[in-house]
């Protein structure tokens, strides 16, 4: 058996589950914080278009992590169902 690494030491299945509510607050926040300053740009109130890329990006990096999260959760359930075969 192989030893848990330091960091999830001690991790019980409460943070785990605030870790993933933490994370789909803080994608919502940056995915309405990108959608409010392209709607502002949109209608020409000043922006600055670096200040609004850089939220689209954020964003999208988020995004990105949270379907990555999503597809290794989906699989560990599948190699979960495989091993009660």
């Amino acid at each position: 058996a192989t030893a848990a690494s330091p960091e999830l030491a001690g991790v019980s299945r409460t943070d785990f589950g605030a870790l993933l509510k933490s994370g789909v607050t803080t994608l919502t926040a940056q995915t309405d914080r990108a959608s409010a300053l392209l709607s502002a740009y949109a209608v020409g109130e000043t922006v600055s278009p670096h200040e609004l890329v850089m939220a689209m990006e954020q964003a999208k990096m988020s995004m990105q992590l949270a379907v990555e999260v999503r597809n290794r959760l989906v699989d560990a359930y599948q190699e979960l169902t495989r091993l009660q075969v």
